[in-house]
Order: C-alpha cells, then structure tokens, then sequence
C-alpha cells in the first residue's frame, strides 16, 4: 500500500486522574509492579502498555486514492494458544468491499486475518447488542518479521465484569474525531487515547453491562466501539491486569455506554473456533 502510517502516539488520558488512586491502587509503594499476562509492568508504563492491545481496525480499499477507510477500534486477544481481534458488527459493516484489517506495530503496515466468525443469535429479527461482535483470526506465524504477538493481551480464567460491578476501569481506543487521514498526501496519523470508567450495572441484554465516563472531558463515541475495557485486581500482595470486554455503545453526548463481557465473548468464541 502506498500510505504512510504514523507510529502511534504517547496515550492521552482524559482528566487529571492519578491512575493508581482510580485503579485502587492506593498505599503502595510507585514501584509496585503489575502483572499483564506473563510480563510484569509499572504502574506509569501501565496505559501504555496496554494501549497496545486497542487495533486501529482499518479497512484496505483496492482505490487508488482512497486507500484506506478507518473503521474505529478493535480488541486484541490471545485465547487457548491462538491470536483473535475483536470488533463489532456494526463497525465491519461501515467497510467498503475492501479487506479488512489491523494496523501492525509500529505502524507501517496493515495485516488482513485468516478466518472471520460472525457472531450470531438464534433470533436474528430481534439481534441484542450481546451478539453485535465479529471474531478475526490472526497467525503470527505468518509475519515472522513483525512483532504481532505483542498486540495480543493474554487473557485469563477470570476475565468478564460479573464481579467488577461498581468499581474503576481504563478505556483505550481510537475516537473517530482525533484521527487524521490524508488521502491526497498518503499519511495516517491514529491517535490511542484513554479513559476512566465506572462499572454501574447488568442490563437485560445477556452478557452485556452498562458503564459511566469518570470525566466530564470522555471518549465514548464514535470510533470507541470494539476498544477494550481493563481493570486492576489485587490478589493479595500481587495486582493483575483483567481483560473485562469490548464497548458495543455509546455516544457522544452520552456519559453512558455498553460492554460486552468478556466472559460472554470467550465463550462464542470457544463455540464458533474451537468447537
């Protein structure tokens, strides 16, 4: 592809949060380090670090000029031994006839998966917003030359927002309005942004929960859905990154918004790849 794609920025945090306070991280020394997968990470890397794992989902048009549609943000997940991204449903279907894809580390290429699974419910005719995501299939072996396994957050048994009801969770992604798509000189420049959130309640919609932006200045519109939601667990003297879902809704006008469980989305996944 002829574009130039900008590396990705520093993140920008929405407020003037102290990130260990609005994790629960409280009382410890700065140095304490935090497990995300199998690495250990410091708590000022943190964001960073997992703003890794919020894909710029793009779609690869055929045009000459028009090369490039950005369709928002996307989830990446490594789950039993394989390597899956995330989107929603509603986001592959603002994409031309193109390939779709993700931008790859550090940010010079697109790289197309090998399987899609498009989540579906028994009722079509009255789709929820619990089956609004589309299951991509990526193989790093396939790209031995480029870093893809570190976009991929490897998750764990206790991955969903059941039990994370009521407290803090970092947003990262991708709003529409922040990024900038020159056609005419071939540069991209995706800007990854973050934010804090509450978990505030189960809606009827299975395996969807509903969450509020801590801060008056938010993110939670479009571009945002498809970005992961992450929280801070303490299990004893050891904290540990926990991968809750995907945003499936909100808006801009909205301190409101949707996530998909992450419990919910493994187990589709399981049915769909592994069955």
């Amino acid at each position: 592809m002829g574009f130039i794609y900008a590396a990705q920025r520093e993140l920008t945090v929405q407020g003037d949060f102290n990130l260990l306070k609005h994790l629960g991280i409280t009382g410890y020394a700065l140095e304490t380090a935090i497990q995300v997968g199998p690495l250990w990470v410091r708590p000022k890397e943190l964001q960073k670090h997992l703003g890794r794992y919020a894909q710029r989902f793009v779609n690869c048009n055929e045009d000459e000029i028009y090369q490039f549609q950005h369709l928002g943000s996307a989830t990446g997940i490594q789950h039993r031994g394989r390597y899956f991204v995330i989107s929603t449903d509603h986001q592959r279907k603002l994409g031309t006839d193109g390939q779709l894809g993700i931008v790859c580390d550090p940010g010079q290429s697109v790289i197309t998966p090998s399987r899609m699974w498009i989540i579906e419910s028994a009722d079509q005719d009255s789709r929820e917003d619990s089956f609004d995501f589309v299951v991509y299939e990526f193989e790093p072996e396939k790209y031995p030359h480029r870093p893809l396994t570190s976009q991929f957050f490897e998750i764990s048994q206790n991955s969903g927002v059941a039990s994370s009801v009521g407290k803090i969770a970092l947003n990262l992604g991708y709003p529409t309005r922040l990024q900038n798509v020159d056609y005419y000189m071939g540069e991209v420049d995706l800007v990854v942004v973050s934010s804090f959130v509450e978990l505030v309640d189960k809606t009827t919609s299975e395996g969807v929960y509903l969450f509020r932006t801590v801060a008056e200045d938010r993110f939670i519109e479009d571009g945002m859905s498809g970005s992961p939601l992450f929280e801070v667990v303490r299990d004893n003297r050891i904290f540990r990154v926990k991968w809750l879902g995907i945003v499936v809704r909100g808006g801009e006008r909205s301190r409101y918004g949707r996530v998909i469980s992450a419990d919910f989305i493994i187990r589709q996944i399981d049915r769909v790849a592994f069955s």
